[in-house]
């Protein structure tokens, strides 16, 4: 993907996966933009690979930060399982060409942990949630397009107006760095008890349970509204229509961390590390769906560390018998798979795809 540079797993991880018995292939390069040249790989007893045909050719496990692209679908097999990042609900077309190539998928965004948690969305929540935070701000400057608002705001001068859709992981994170910069912040979810925690950790901020008339009274007069919204395994709802971003001040700059899972804001197109925003009806919209590769390095050891525990259970497992297994990791990643051997095993996904 376009400016892509996180790597799934770090030559310490693929130490741990060596040392448990098993064999490790890297793709040449695969960690140089996070600071982990082949060499590090090499001394950690995992074989190096000129190529992703040759990488692909060689393994059953494929881990990967995100969905295959055009150029890795022709060398998909039926044997292979696949651990990434997806966001199927999303990229329907993607569900069918994997269900065509016969493979076996578990999302990291699906793996669920204690009390409904995500641990290995959460990595990488935390991370998008404070860039977008940054990249707003920055993008509000006068040379980026911006209308010019300081988010902290000086003595003298207002302060600027953030408005955070979603309480979630991503948002939580977002709103962090917002508080820090000494915005004026607004927070909505559906979740009061979100809210409320999150108003105790930061009584500065403003709690709004969301519905679409609040949306449209804090989004008009906002000088950047982050959209965090996240339903699991599914597509991300539409929370701020474009007749509200019509309204809003140009200059203004919506920054939408839903891009993977198709966007919370109407209309919205993905954007990229080369092309970090556009403008319409005045306002700038900015939704890279690869956020965190711009901090790759950060990024790759967090992710590294909450999928290495996963990938040493898929390591030893036999992906066919997971489902009678009595462990809980083998459960996790069962209930986690979203297509196996071709066909699609996860209940919201095939309502998904029965309906496109």
């Amino acid at each position: 993907m376009t400016g892509e540079g996180r790597v799934a797993l770090t030559p310490n991880a693929c130490r741990a996966l060596v040392s448990a018995g098993h064999a490790v292939s890297v793709q040449t390069g695969a960690g140089l933009n996070s600071g982990y040249p082949d060499t590090e790989y090499s001394q950690a007893g995992a074989q190096v690979l000129d190529s992703a045909q040759a990488l692909y050719d060689s393994a059953q496990l494929i881990v990967k930060v995100k969905q295959p692209l055009d150029q890795d679908i022709a060398f998909l097999r039926s044997d292979h399982i696949l651990f990434s990042y997806l966001h199927l609900a999303a990229d329907l077309p993607l569900v069918q060409t994997l269900c065509d190539s016969g493979i076996s998928a578990i999302p990291f965004e699906s793996v669920t942990g204690k009390g409904g948690q995500l641990p290995l969305l959460a990595p990488m929540s935390q991370v998008a949630g404070r860039i977008a935070a940054i990249r707003g701000a920055s993008l509000l400057f006068r040379n980026r397009g911006g209308r010019g608002v300081l988010l902290g705001g000086i003595d003298g001068a207002d302060a600027g107006r953030v408005v955070i859709l979603g309480a979630g992981v991503a948002g939580s994170h977002a709103l962090a760095v917002a508080v820090a910069l000494g915005a004026k912040v607004d927070v909505l979810d559906l979740d009061e008890h979100k809210l409320q925690s999150l108003k105790q950790q930061y009584p500065s901020i403003e709690t709004h349970l969301s519905t679409a008339a609040v949306v449209e009274s804090l989004c008009v007069d906002a000088d950047l509204v982050i959209g965090a919204v996240l339903l699991a395994g599914r597509r991300a709802p539409v929370v701020l229509k474009q007749s509200v971003v019509k309204q809003m001040n140009p200059g203004s700059v919506i920054v939408d961390i839903a891009i993977d899972q198709g966007g919370c804001v109407e209309g919205i197109q993905a954007t990229s590390s080369e092309q970090l925003s556009y403008i319409v009806h005045g306002v700038i919209h900015s939704a890279v769906p690869n956020m965190p590769a711009t901090v790759a390095r950060t990024a790759s050891q967090s992710l590294s560390s909450a999928v290495l525990p996963h990938v040493l259970v898929l390591a030893d497992s036999d992906i066919g018998q997971m489902a009678a297994s009595e462990t809980g990791s083998q459960r996790v990643l069962h209930q986690a798979m979203a297509i196996h051997r071709g066909q699609i095993v996860d209940e919201v996904l095939q309502r998904e795809f029965d309906s496109q």
